[in-house]
């Protein structure tokens, strides 16, 4: 689908209510709950859609920075709030880009990554999971773990990943 800057779309999104006060929120996330094994992480989680606008408070809190964190959704177990489910939401579309903020000299991520190098994304979608990968800069990229394909041949491609650490 091609979302337009500044226009509301229903989307799927996390609801949380947050342990300290009760506060309910609703965050933008891709509906495809998973785990990575691959990266020794078998708890079911979403990961944030940063496409769409999100309360500034959990923006924050979530360290979502240019529509990109580090930040999953847990499904459970989080001391900092309680997971209620996905429910479909009318959230403002912000921007084409976002993604998994993963930290520079992640060997784990480097060499799972290097595994997927010159695999096709057929039907623009990702080699990994399926997820279907978006456009930016000339190139496709899934939202979910970052792999990124040459647009022409729809083959993934070494990159160089941008520093989230401040």
């Amino acid at each position: 689908m091609e979302y337009q800057p500044g226009k509301i779309y229903e989307v799927p999104c996390a609801e949380i209510m947050m342990k300290e006060d009760r506060r309910q929120y609703f965050l933008p996330v891709i509906d495809l709950p998973h785990t990575d094994q691959a990266f020794d992480f078998p708890h079911r989680h979403y990961h944030i859609d940063g496409r769409f606008a999100i309360h500034p408070r959990m923006k924050h809190r979530l360290q979502i920075s240019g529509g990109y964190t580090a930040t999953i959704i847990l499904t459970e177990g989080t001391a900092m709030y309680d997971f209620k489910g996905v429910v479909k939401q009318a959230m403002v579309f912000e921007r084409s880009e976002t993604g998994l903020a993963v930290p520079l000299g992640s060997e784990k991520y480097a060499k799972w990554y290097a595994g997927y190098v010159g695999h096709s994304c057929d039907g623009k979608k990702c080699p990994h999971l399926g997820m279907e990968m978006l456009e930016q800069d000339g190139k496709l990229v899934c939202p979910l773990h970052g792999l990124t394909a040459d647009a022409a041949t729809l083959r993934i491609i070494q990159r160089i990943l941008p520093s989230f650490n401040s």
